[in-house]
């Protein structure tokens, strides 16, 4: 679950997201893109943490 803090982590799923969406036929591909766009929102509000 501290994974989920880390903007890496979103800009993955972010990935995984676009990548289904040309997969999944159909109308369904426009919910991934908007999790696509959720997700690199996310990535970009986070901030990375560093090394201490």
């Amino acid at each position: 679950m501290k994974r989920l803090t880390e903007a890496s982590t979103w800009a993955g799923f972010g990935i995984m997201a676009q990548v289904l969406a040309n997969l999944v036929p159909g109308e369904y591909g426009i919910y991934l893109h908007g999790a696509s766009a959720v997700a690199g929102a996310l990535a970009g509000v986070i901030a990375e943490k560093g090394n201490k």
